[in-house]
């Protein structure tokens, strides 16, 4: 009955101004108050109360097409400012990436950590690819995964899907268990993206566990989330970045300012970005060793995809 009864009262928030976050397909991301009530994929009619994200497959427009093309470079070139905010763009950019992507990659042994390798993880869930990879993708409450197309509509009578690349549905809270990786997640190599975007109301909390080795056997740079409170052996400062070695640490999108999360962290006055979460560490990363362990929880925030 429990079920049933939230369902109900996703129905009826449906049909009240719904908040959603809309990216367009010229690359703006901006808030709005939706009042379409649910969208038409295929033969089925979803409520849009029950939607997490909507992701488009009509094919990429010129400057999308070539947005594609620089991010690419960007992520296989040396700048690691322009690969973080290429990943998130064409992350962001979704279904019309995979078919460029898979015909660039090399059948090579050297894949982790490479953000272009990983990137196809970013943008495709597990258990949504297919065969025909032009279908839109839709993410449900439940975990539940549709691909087909999408039928015309207008978001608010003003914004319409035609002209959205993408968007989801406020949630009153988004929750999170995962796993930051020393190596894969290290600041050095690329952030782990939590698919969360705080809105201007969101509150956000988290705790970390685990234990990380940034150095195999030396204990002495072995460490919990708060980070190395002392110098490790042959070291003359525990920070890195301003920040303690093998901290966890996040940032609000690939443009935000990196602060320190820790074993406990909460925060207010969020970017509208995507929530990225990593293990704070110099360019001698090869060596370490672990995972953090983290429970995340976002008050009114939007599940734009899969945590990555």
């Amino acid at each position: 009955m429990r079920i049933s009864l939230l369902f109900l009262a996703s129905l009826s928030l449906a049909a009240k101004d719904t908040p959603v976050l809309v990216w367009m397909k010229d690359g703006a991301l901006k808030e709005i108050a939706a009042t379409a009530s649910s969208i038409k994929v295929g033969a089925r009619t979803i409520p849009m109360g029950s939607i997490l994200s909507v992701h488009s497959g009509e094919a990429a427009t010129e400057e999308e097409s070539a947005r594609i093309k620089a991010g690419i470079g960007a992520i296989q070139g040396t700048d690691r400012k322009a690969s973080d905010a290429a990943v998130e763009d064409l992350t962001t950019l979704g279904v019309p990436v995979i078919t460029p992507l898979l015909t660039l990659y090399k059948d090579t042994d050297q894949h982790e950590p490479r953000p272009l390798y990983r990137l196809f993880e970013r943008i495709m869930p597990v258990n949504a690819d297919g065969l025909d990879r032009g279908l839109s993708m839709v993410r449900l409450a439940g975990g539940e995964i549709v691909r087909g197309k999408i039928e015309s509509f207008s978001l608010n009578g003003q914004v319409k899907f035609s002209d959205v690349r993408g968007f989801a549905v406020r949630q009153k809270e988004v929750a999170r268990r995962v796993n930051v990786h020393s190596i894969q997640h290290s600041t050095q190599i690329e952030f782990f993206d939590t698919a969360v975007v705080p809105s201007p109301s969101s509150k956000a909390s988290s705790s970390a566990s685990g234990f990380t080795r940034l150095s195999w056997a030396e204990d002495g740079w072995a460490t919990d989330p708060d980070g190395l409170k002392v110098p490790g052996p042959r070291y003359k400062t525990n920070l890195v970045d301003g920040h303690p070695f093998g901290a966890l640490v996040g940032r609000g999108g690939a443009k935000g300012a990196v602060y320190l999360v820790g074993m406990k962290w909460n925060g207010s006055g969020l970017p509208l970005a995507r929530l990225q979460l990593a293990i704070n560490d110099n360019r001698h990363w090869q060596n370490n060793l672990g995972s953090y362990r983290v429970a995340l929880r976002v008050s009114d925030a939007y599940d734009v995809g899969e945590a990555q």
